[in-house]
């Protein structure tokens, strides 16, 4: 949990003023230390999409976004979803 909880605070800090290619950059590096872990991690996908209609966001995206992964370790597929901020909070 205490790997999990740090992972996601990492992404959340590069939402920080940094843009969504950050987040990207910060997520996959995440997650390809994980597929060195043993057991690995076999990436199904890794998504940055508007809220409103799940399209992949830009960089300079400013608004909400949803930060998706799935994934599996073994037989057991895990999915998560992590809402972020880029830009000023209206």
């Amino acid at each position: 949990e205490a790997r999990a909880a740090a992972d996601a605070h990492a992404v959340a800090q590069a939402a920080e003023g940094r843009g969504a290619e950050a987040v990207r950059a910060t997520a996959r590096g995440v997650l390809e230390d994980a597929a060195r872990a043993e057991p690995p991690l076999t990436l199904d996908y890794l998504a940055l999409v508007d809220p409103a209609d799940f399209t992949e966001v830009e960089d300079g995206h400013d608004g909400e976004a949803i930060l998706a992964v799935a994934a599996r370790v073994g037989s057991t597929r895990l999915i998560d979803n992590i809402p972020l901020t880029f830009g000023a909070v209206k």
